[in-house]
């Protein structure tokens, strides 16, 4: 299976955390479900290979080829179909707002087909990324339509985007006193204001933020005891931390710990810096 991350130009940055490309030939005809765990990001993606399958219910459902998939509290299960491939934006917490307007508090826990919502969008960057010869090119391509939608009107809160880049330096150390100081909003209207740009509360990012940061310190340190790596996310005690896993991930820590999670390991946590991508 080949990740590549694409990190955005710096005009970018602020709104993007990077482009990605995921690609693989067709294993076998029964593949493993993939679990997609919350990471407090939402995404554009693009499928240049054969379409994914989700889990609905008991059954699974065939994804379109271009999706917006919002804010996730809790795990999504995904299988391939044929050939992956993947080429998708994933968006700071508030980023996605300065590049479509969307109804951010819709979309969570789901991934939609984005023709839903800009239909002619959709259709192009498909086609745009279809015609690409290589994958360096699908990145570049995915990085280009970022730009020319930079230039249009924005409608993003730039007061939202600052309160979550306070929750992801803190790495969710979460203070509602601190936010509303640094904001200048009460509490109820940051509220109202995140759920319209980034689909969820700031506590439940703050959460997201906690729950990432211990699974990078578990991949990262495999002698650390739960109780441990707990401690040091900002979880008030053992209990409180397998009680917001198990809702994230829909397991417990141990059982997620143990098993195999190659597409998780790589939409989450990157294992290398970025670099160009493969041809």
């Amino acid at each position: 299976m080949l990740y590549r991350t694409l990190p955005p130009p710096a005009h970018l940055e602020p709104f993007v955390d990077c482009v990605w490309l995921l690609a693989a030939p067709k294993g076998g005809d029964d593949p493993e479900p993939e679990i997609v765990l919350p990471d407090g990001k939402t995404e554009l993606i693009v499928h240049f290979g054969d379409a994914f399958l989700k889990l609905e219910g008991r059954s699974y459902e065939r994804q379109a080829r271009v999706l917006m998939s919002g804010q996730l509290t809790e795990r999504i299960m995904l299988k391939p179909t044929g050939e992956i491939g993947v080429v998708s934006v994933r968006f700071k917490a508030a980023g996605a707002a300065r590049f479509f307007d969307v109804p951010y508090d819709a979309l969570v826990d789901r991934v939609v087909d984005f023709g839903d919502f800009e239909p002619a969008f959709s259709a192009a960057i498909h086609d745009r990324i279809a015609r690409c010869a290589s994958h360096d090119e699908r990145l570049t391509a995915m990085t280009a339509m970022l730009e020319e939608r930079l230039t249009q009107e924005s409608r993003e809160d730039i007061f939202v985007r600052q309160a979550c880049q306070y929750i992801a330096r803190s790495e969710g150390a979460y203070s509602a006193q601190e936010l509303v100081k640094l904001i200048g909003y009460s509490e109820r209207q940051l509220e109202r204001k995140f759920k319209k740009q980034v689909g969820i509360a700031p506590k439940i990012l703050s959460r997201i933020a906690r729950f990432q940061k211990f699974l990078a310190m578990t991949k990262e340190a495999n002698t650390l005891t739960l109780a441990d790596a707990a401690a040091a996310c900002g979880y008030y005690d053992q209990s409180h931390f397998i009680r917001d896993f198990t809702k994230f991930s829909g397991v417990s820590p141990m059982k997620y710990l143990s098993g195999n999670h190659v597409m998780s390991d790589h939409l989450i946590t990157p294992t290398d810096p970025p670099r160009p991508a493969d041809r």
